[in-house]
């Protein structure tokens, strides 16, 4: 298995991969990915195995107004389900953190439901925590008025 960052000329490639994990026939979908890999702190990591995508990683690098290092959201994680629990979304974690190292960012954080418990397992078995209460919780507002 191979994974791999992609780079705006990849733009065929991941058009492909968000098509087929998405089931989206979207027109968007070609100006978005070009847009999204244009951007250097916009992140498409794909795990190929067999020559075909076996699961795709998406990640934001935001900059903090209060330390000159940025911290990673880790937005979007999936996997094939032919090719689940055989270590492909552990290696998309893996080379996530190793860029991440790379780039000297401070933190990785990511958004889970506790009752995704393949989720839970996967970033507990990279080394992530829950965050420090009980209390801890997710607003979003959408649509955006």
């Amino acid at each position: 298995m191979r994974v791999r960052r992609l780079e705006a000329a990849d733009a065929d490639l991941g058009e492909t991969v968000v098509r087929t994990f998405k089931g989206t026939a979207a027109p968007e979908v070609s100006a978005g990915i070009r847009r999204f890999l244009s951007d250097p702190d916009n992140v498409l990591l794909v795990a190929e195995a067999g020559g075909q995508p076996a699961g795709f990683l998406v990640a934001y690098v935001l900059d903090r107004v209060d330390r000159d290092r940025p911290m990673v959201c880790l937005y979007e994680i999936e996997v094939a389900a032919s090719r689940r629990r055989q270590g492909v979304g552990a290696a998309l974690v893996a080379a996530l953190k190793a860029l991440c190292r790379g780039r000297a960012v401070m933190k990785i954080w990511v958004i889970a439901s506790r009752s995704n418990t393949a989720a839970m397992r996967l970033y507990e078995a990279a080394g992530a925590r829950p965050g420090a209460g009980p209390d801890d919780v997710v607003l979003v507002w959408s649509p955006v008025d």
